[in-house]
């Protein structure tokens, strides 16, 4: 109140939305701003004397006795008179207030109002710093963008104390252009669209990715302005982060104000990574495979890392949509495409899935050649990304193929399932040392894998042996022996084999089906074979091993709708 006396504060009240029926009752408008011109305490009452700026605006009409009563008492006591009844003393009306003008008490304020803006004399600081800039939003996702390039700042007290923050979104002269707003939005004023806010962490002024823990979260406010109190540490740094909800698409400037008793110093927020590399990818239908649980997850966008000195490393994966979960893992594969995770492969990685980004800080990596994977949650989850790397060394980052490179493909001729099949075998052999991968997949007979949302893809697992009968040797198997959905495929990583293991009982790719076939579907298995070296797939899958089917008629009316599917192919 002696603030408020001195002219060092000035307050205003706000509505919040106000139902028709009772702002006629009350005399509020909704959603409006009110001046607080006066205030005293009486009695044990703070009373405040409220003005609609309005200049024909409506005033409070439901006052209690409280408020109506303050009014005669101040007059009395001003005229040293008694109140109308007491004595030969005059009568004394109600006092007359300018219109729109009333008296409140603070009960009724805190019931009847939603805001209470306390607006302070900035000459009351004895420091003050201020920093002026402006933010490009053109190419900003919005709630579930990170923090990566929002506007970040280092503030120090020298002497620690209370700082107060006041951030001050600009005023713009003329409604936006068209050319100027993405995605041609109605023209508005941008002062009057979208939600500010400050974020600040004790992280030693350095630039920070993600809103987790931050030690002070301020309101998201649709004003110009908004402010927070920091209780500061004598000579530590804080990172103070500009944030936003549904600001139009455009440029918007800002000014940064901290005001102190003591000194204080702001700058740019420090960023300890010498070196960026941002590259581009998408999730499609062939490289969305979901999380590491699910069968296709190596089949997600990956990238290699050739880091010349041990660094520190981070990673920043940004989703142009924030409806999917997303995730970014660090893997020791010698830079090579990752066809299999275990938990020794795992350098580092984002944790928990999270809508619209990710983010990952891995500590002391070692130089070397290293595979990024990035993930939606759900296989299938279709959208571009943008993947920023940061390093203290020199570093390469490249786009690796979904497929393995360098390497022969052969595919067998595609495997139907009878409907009282269970298992399918085909012969392979080879001429000299090779390291194979195996890969099996659902056909639809349109030329392509099954769609995703096929309820017909059967549970499929798929293995290399050797030899038959009792006697054979299994060398692989696909999902650690498990059924996997066939539509994600059943995959054999990096086997060795040589010719001496065709010759005699030979070798042979075995497909498992698990659970029912629906016989009205013709649903059938695409194989492919990565190898180093040439290897002879011409055998074609058949019920018992060694039994060698030839294309007759009867296979060509196996295939059925689909056609003639080894030749489309």
């Amino acid at each position: 109140m002696k603030a408020f006396g001195y002219g060092d504060v000035l307050i205003t009240l706000g509505t919040g939305k106000i139902a028709e029926s009772e702002s006629r009752a009350t005399g509020l408008t909704s959603e409006h701003d009110y001046a607080v011109i006066h205030l005293e305490e009486r009695g044990g009452k703070y009373m405040f004397l409220i003005k609609n700026p309005w200049s024909e605006g409506g005033g409070w009409t439901a006052a209690g006795e409280s408020s109506q009563d303050h009014g005669i008492a101040k007059l009395t006591e001003q005229l040293d008179i008694s109140p109308s009844g007491s004595g030969d003393h005059t009568r004394i009306e109600r006092p007359k207030l300018e219109p729109g003008s009333f008296w409140m008490d603070l009960n009724d304020i805190f019931q009847h109002f939603e805001s209470l803006y306390l607006n302070w004399n900035p000459g009351l600081f004895s420091h003050r710093e201020d920093v002026h800039f402006a933010w490009n939003l053109h190419n900003t996702n919005r709630l579930w963008a990170s923090f990566g390039r929002h506007p970040q700042y280092r503030v120090q007290s020298d002497a620690g104390g209370t700082l107060w923050l006041v951030l001050s979104r600009h005023f713009q002269s003329s409604h936006p252009s068209d050319s100027c707003v993405v995605g041609n939005l109605e023209t508005i004023n941008a002062e009057d669209a979208g939600f500010i806010s400050l974020y600040v962490f004790e992280n030693g002024g350095g630039k920070v990715f993600l809103a987790d823990g931050s030690l002070i979260r301020g309101p998201y406010v649709d004003s110009p302005n908004t402010l927070i109190k920091v209780e500061s540490k004598k000579g530590v740094p804080y990172t103070v982060v500009v944030s936003e909800q549904e600001l139009l698409r455009m440029e918007h400037t800002f000014t940064l104000s901290v005001f102190s008793l003591g000194p204080l110093s702001i700058s740019q927020a420090s960023d300890r990574y010498r070196n960026h590399m941002v590259l581009e990818g998408a999730w499609t239908p062939a490289t969305a495979g979901g999380n590491a649980s699910s069968p296709a997850y190596c089949e997600n966008p990956q990238f290699s890392v050739n880091l010349s000195g041990s660094s520190d490393v981070s990673m920043l994966l940004e989703a142009q949509s924030g409806d999917f979960p997303v995730h970014v893992k660090l893997l020791w594969a010698n830079g090579n495409p990752v066809r299999n995770v275990t938990c020794r492969d795992i350098v580092g990685d984002s944790g928990e899935y999270r809508k619209g980004h990710a983010y990952a800080e891995v500590a002391g990596v070692a130089a070397g050649r290293y595979t990024i994977i990035c993930s939606t949650f759900e296989p299938g989850q279709l959208c571009e990304f943008t993947l920023q790397v940061g390093t203290m060394s020199d570093c390469v980052v490249e786009r690796m193929s979904a497929k393995p490179g360098g390497r022969f493909t052969n595919r067998f001729p595609i495997a139907f399932f009878g409907t009282e099949d269970d298992r399918l075998w085909a012969p392979l052999s080879c001429s000299r040392l090779t390291r194979l991968s195996i890969l099996a997949q659902s056909y639809k007979g349109d030329g392509i894998a099954s769609t995703r949302n096929s309820s017909n893809n059967i549970p499929l697992k798929l293995a290399l042996e050797h030899g038959k009968g009792l006697g054979r040797h299994v060398l692989a198997v696909s999902g650690d022996d498990d059924f996997c959905n066939a539509h994600y495929g059943a995959r054999i990583n990096d086997v060795d084999i040589h010719p001496a293991m065709c010759a005699g009982a030979g070798l042979w790719v075995l497909l498992e089906r698990g659970g029912p076939l629906d016989s009205h579907t013709q649903e059938g298995i695409i194989v492919e074979v990565y190898s180093d070296a040439r290897v002879e797939v011409a055998g074609i899958f058949a019920r018992r091993q060694g039994e060698v089917l030839e294309e007759t008629e009867d296979l060509m009316n196996l295939m059925g709708s689909c056609g003639d599917a080894t030749r489309s192919l």
